[in-house]
């Protein structure tokens, strides 16, 4: 990535956004960021709060900028059920706020995180990005109908853009409504209570998915294109739990309680086919589950 082009940051303090600022840094980079109101900076001297559906405030932002990263809105499966208007709001009213802003101000690329929840309960595994998608929650929802408004600019302004679909993404800091964070706040009480122990994720390093978001802004691309990021590798629940405890030295008890309702959208199966991403991004996954999940565990 060339180190004069001017890049944008959206979402720089969320749990991927700030892993991609840290990599950005780390390349010698100084984006321009942008948080959502009311929660922590982070430490940077490009920093905007700015709600993701404040047109005005995106347009100063925009000014100037050449590569766009747009990996702002909320991330929880189970809350989206609680809150949908929210979703779309930030998802759907935001996103396009950013594109035509955007637009606006002619940057030459955006690169946007959606999320493999897209393919819902996936008919083959590995999914490809060629699968149908077939929201099962809200969030899906919102990321699908982000996408596509991604492709209205792209089809209607010539706007070039990558999206990029991670799937079960951990490390350092996790929040507290994903399995990572919820183990590891079920360690301090002596048991882990999980409600299913069968589903089947594709857990991937947040590291590996910075380096893949920074090649996406490297590639030269026209038009739209989609890559998944995932491992290739499914884990169970149960044996995502038996990981985490092993790297923490522990060995606690694991017991699955069917006690909760859940929604009919529980997904049971999906790894991703992460072959696109191989021979067009050059993004292979470096950090193995072991090895990402002592790296979490130390760096938390």
């Amino acid at each position: 990535m060339p180190r004069s082009q001017r890049i944008g940051l959206a979402g720089a303090n969320g749990f991927i956004g700030s892993a991609i600022l840290r990599h950005l840094r780390g390349m010698g980079l100084a984006p321009c960021a942008l948080c959502g109101p009311g929660l922590s900076e982070p430490d940077c001297p490009n920093c905007l709060s700015c709600d993701l559906t404040d047109t005005e405030r995106l347009m100063r932002w925009v000014d100037g900028l050449e590569v766009v990263i747009h990996a702002a809105g909320p991330p929880s499966v189970r809350q989206s059920f609680e809150m949908p208007e929210e979703y779309i709001r930030v998802h759907v009213q935001g996103t396009t706020a950013l594109l035509q802003a955007c637009r606006s101000a002619q940057v030459k690329k955006v690169v946007y995180l959606s999320s493999a929840e897209v393919y819902g309960r996936a008919e083959t595994n590995p999914v490809a990005e060629t699968h149908r998608l077939q929201p099962r929650s809200p969030y899906a929802a919102a990321k699908i109908a982000a996408e596509n408004m991604i492709e209205v600019y792209a089809e209607s302004f010539g706007l070039n853009a990558i999206v990029l679909r991670p799937f079960s993404i951990y490390g350092p800091n996790p929040t507290s409504e994903s399995l990572f964070g919820t183990i590891l706040s079920m360690v301090k009480r002596g048991c882990i209570h999980l409600h299913d122990l069968r589903p089947v994720r594709d857990y991937c390093y947040v590291d590996d998915l910075a380096v893949a978001v920074l090649q996406a802004c490297s590639l030269a691309n026209d038009g739209l294109k989609f890559f998944n990021i995932g491992t290739g590798k499914g884990t169970s629940v149960a044996d995502f739990a038996k990981c985490v405890l092993h790297a923490l030295g522990t060995d606690l008890p694991v017991i699955e309680e069917r006690l909760r309702s859940r929604h009919r959208s529980e997904i049971f199966d999906l790894v991703a086919d992460a072959t696109a991403a191989k021979d067009i991004l050059g993004w292979t996954p470096k950090i193995s589950l072991h090895d990402g999940l002592r790296r979490a565990i130390g760096a938390s």
